[in-house]
């Protein structure tokens, strides 16, 4: 369905009842790879009973997925705006929580920010915390695994892609990658979306900080191999979140929730029960 507001028409799925749960993607893809993961946690067998607790709210960001645009934006601090207006439309005056992804966690610190005493707990996994690429401390790019077999069935352009984006590199995570988080890749207004990197990637100041620590429960986790965002410069985040998990993941990258599908389940099953 779609979610009509004044700047957009926002592509919204929601699954379940109970207290709204916002899922917000990173850039470049969709809602899907929110509901990739997330969805095998409340469907899963032994897990099913935080499907009836929670309202799981999907939706595609502005210049992404199937959401459109009416009216021009060049900045994230715009993105910020539009995702305020859908959780006024969406959710209302209810408490709420979020888990989000990469940028989607950057957005998700500026909502914090507005919502403070609103928000019951937050999610970020692979968390944006320094916007400028060129100034994040990264680590350096390292396979830890790879089927060959797989691998060399794939084309040059896959295997640059796969190199790009899998640490463990099997025939189950690339196909897992290509239905979470490809097929959004490719809705993507890539103009849009290199105007805003280009222009107005950073938020203003301070927009991500909230005015006092945010003490509801927090869940931070990061890759030991991630090089599109790295694990150091997020442990900034504890001190805005003190009563956060933190977690570094060995043998994972920025697709983490892909490549320890097992760990991160568990970890989000432990930050849904103290919710």
């Amino acid at each position: 369905m779609f979610v009509k507001l004044e700047q957009a028409e926002v592509y919204t799925e929601i699954i379940g009842s109970g207290k709204p749960l916002l899922m917000i993607h990173g850039n470049w893809c969709d809602h899907r790879l929110m509901s990739g993961c997330m969805e095998r946690i409340f469907t899963s067998q032994g897990t099913s009973g935080y499907a009836e607790k929670f309202k799981r709210i999907y939706f595609d960001l502005p210049g992404m997925g199937d959401t459109v645009l009416k009216k021009d934006i060049s900045t994230t601090d715009d993105i910020v705006d539009i995702v305020d207006a859908f959780i006024s439309e969406t959710i209302q005056e209810e408490t709420f929580y979020i888990a989000s992804e990469s940028y989607g966690s950057y957005i998700a610190q500026a909502i914090v920010k507005k919502y403070q005493d609103r928000i019951g707990g937050i999610m970020m996994l692979c968390p944006v915390t320094v916007p400028l690429p060129e100034e994040r401390e990264l680590p350096f790019r390292n396979v830890i695994y790879r089927d060959n077999y797989f691998y060399n069935q794939l084309s040059s352009n896959d295997q640059d892609t796969c190199d790009n984006m899998l640490t463990i590199q099997s025939r189950e995570n690339w196909e897992r990658y290509i239905n979470e988080v490809r097929c959004g890749v490719r809705k993507a207004d890539i103009s849009l979306l290199k105007k805003i990197k280009r222009y107005g990637y950073p938020l203003r100041e301070n927009a991500d900080v909230p005015d006092t620590p945010f003490g509801k429960p927090a869940l931070i986790i990061t890759g030991r191999q991630d090089t599109a965002v790295g694990y150091r410069d997020a442990l900034v985040l504890t001190e805005n979140y003190p009563s956060s998990d933190f977690v570094i993941l060995d043998r994972a990258g920025h697709m983490l929730q892909i490549e320890q599908e097992k760990i991160f389940e568990t970890l989000v099953l432990n930050w849904l029960s103290k919710l």
